[in-house]
């Protein structure tokens, strides 16, 4: 292949494309090899890529002169929806079928990355109390609790489009959030006959870093060590600025209260919740047309394979890692079958595993931590240890993806060299 000097319009492409592939949450491990699919799309052979949590590096050389370019763009703005990921990815798939422009390339990029939400605000608000209500159907299976999971859920949606527009409360909006739902729930929960502490996850799941903590570890295992352990920090301090606003919205409060009995919901309320969850992110989080259905299938099956490995072992470690374990083969599926890229299938996943495998004690140990008792970092251990699971089911199904990918390529390359004798 006759490899070629990168313009400077080319170079930009590539720094934009890798600082978006980083807002998109691909892993850091996974970049790089995009990247290099791209640039030999534009004939780039001596080409590397360094991801790092500030930014991408594209280092080129040039064979005519041995001049070597280094170059770096900083990855800052917000992370990109499920729209944008979608947009994204096929403009990746353009460029690698067939190339074009360079110029032409960026601007596409921009308007991607620029793009406004599918839906209007009262759809994203609506679509928060949505998937709010569908995890408390999976988590909670209390039927008095809907209603006040439907009303934090809102309350939580409208603070997070607040913090789209003011630049203070988005630095605070996880304690602020965790805090007023905390409140909320403390100081009404017990008159509306509902246990406060099981109305705490739900709303606050679009806070919980599942995504990142999975990832880290995922791409400390796989030697991505800055970037996996950057990953890691930043999610344990979302968890630590949670653990605060639970913890001083439930001082404020006041935790005390008689022993509340739950209503019970039928068996097959779980079952609900994931449609209503999936309906949920779809609105929130603005899916791209056409995505609902592939959305379902995703999360009917990692919540299946999650719910068997609970079968097969008691406290929710290996169902985690059961449900990690499919994600990736089903969200590869997915995108073969002319669904939504894998990224966009599987990024919905996260948020049902981690806090589907969390379950409830680890809010209630919060509570409990701060009155001295070790209930609180015994859940801390146990959510950790969750995390690894599901990293672990990820990276063994991203192992034999790539297995099964290397050898479909050996096979097609023998079958090639019979045909040519």
């Amino acid at each position: 292949m006759t490899t070629t000097v990168p313009s400077d319009d080319l170079l930009e492409f590539l720094r934009r494309c890798g600082v978006a592939l980083c807002l998109a949450g691909e892993a850091a491990s996974r970049i790089p090899d995009e990247m290099e699919a791209i640039a030999d799309a534009y004939g780039i052979g001596d080409c590397e890529f360094l991801v790092v949590p500030t930014g991408v590096f594209v280092r080129v050389v040039d064979d005519h002169i041995g001049a070597v370019t280094v170059d770096f763009m900083n990855a800052d703005g917000p992370p990109l929806r499920l729209d944008q990921v979608d947009a994204l990815y096929k403009l990746i798939d353009e460029v690698k079928r067939k190339p074009i422009p360079p110029d032409e390339a960026i601007d596409r990029l921009k308007t991607i990355v620029r793009a406004k939400p599918r839906f209007n605000w009262f759809n994203r608000i609506l679509g928060h109390a949505v998937l709010t209500v569908g995890l408390g159907l999976l988590l909670v299976r209390d039927r008095n609790a809907l209603i006040a999971l439907a009303v934090l859920g809102l309350v939580v949606g409208v603070l997070r489009l607040v913090a789209e527009r003011v630049l203070v409360l988005s630095l605070a909006l996880p304690v602020a959030a965790a805090m007023l739902v905390t409140g909320l729930a403390y100081r009404y929960g017990p008159q509306m006959g509902v246990e406060p502490s099981t109305l705490l996850i739900p709303p606050l799941v679009t806070f919980l870093p599942g995504a990142a903590l999975t990832l880290g570890a995922q791409e400390m295992a796989t030697r991505s060590m800055i970037s996996g352990a950057s990953r890691i920090v930043s999610g344990v301090y979302m968890l630590l600025l949670l653990s605060f606003g639970i913890f001083a919205g439930a001082q404020i409060a006041g935790t005390a209260h008689p022993p509340i009995e739950q209503t019970g919901l039928p068996t097959w309320a779980p079952v609900v919740g994931v449609v209503v969850f999936g309906v949920g992110m779809y609105f929130n989080s603005s899916a791209p047309k056409g995505a609902l259905l592939w959305l379902m299938l995703m999360l009917f099956c990692a919540w299946g394979a999650q719910q068997a490995g609970n079968l097969v072992a008691v406290g929710g470690l290996f169902g985690a890692f059961t449900g990690g374990l499919v994600v990736v083969p089903i969200a590869t599926l997915v995108q073969r079958l002319h669904g939504p890229p894998a990224q966009v299938a599987s990024l919905p996943a996260f948020w049902l595993l981690v806090p589907g495998a969390l379950g409830l004690s680890g809010v209630s140990g919060l509570v409990d931590l701060g009155g001295g008792t070790s209930q609180g970092a015994d859940n801390l251990i146990n959510a950790f240890l969750t995390v690894v699971s599901v990293a672990l089911g990820i990276l063994v199904g991203s192992s034999l993806i790539a297995t099964a990918r290397a050898s479909s390529r050996l096979f097609t390359s023998r079958a090639v060299r019979r045909a040519d004798r």
